[in-house]
């Protein structure tokens, strides 16, 4: 189960640990992207078949409610940062250079992906919308 949000002193809430380990974990499997996962990443991305573009604005609309509601925009940001690097870390990893238009897209997905993970459970059914992209890489995010 997630651990519930807690305030701390000043008001300021703490993200559940579930969510922060479910980022973290996240983030790592991203900075193990070769080249060959990355752009498949990017035409799942580009395609409509999955989800479209309004779908996925929907989705970034309902975890930012959820991250303003549970004082967790700091952490989400950060998250969204260190998502978006190690995509680009991958990137160079595996030879490609930067900037490339495929990288900045699996990047940026990267960021929302992280900042719904860091929302935790009430954000879950939109972050599944946004994981379908992930699928031809990750078994289970």
């Amino acid at each position: 189960m997630a651990a519930i949000s807690t305030t701390l002193l000043g008001g300021a809430r703490r993200m559940p640990a579930m969510a922060e380990r479910e980022a973290m974990r996240f983030t790592d499997a991203l900075r193990h992207l070769n080249a060959d996962e990355l752009r498949r990443v990017a035409a799942s991305l580009g395609s409509d078949a999955l989800t479209d573009e309004v779908d996925w604005w929907r989705a970034t609309i309902a975890i930012d409610k959820v991250l303003r509601h549970t004082r967790c925009t700091r952490q989400a940001a950060h998250a969204a940062r260190d998502a978006a690097h190690a995509v680009q870390e991958a990137a160079e990893r595996a030879g490609i250079a930067l900037p490339d238009t495929d990288v900045t897209r699996v990047a940026r997905a990267a960021a929302d992906m992280a900042r719904g993970l860091i929302a935790g459970t009430p954000a879950r059914p939109v972050v599944r919308l946004l994981a379908e992209h992930w699928a031809p890489v990750f078994a289970t995010v």
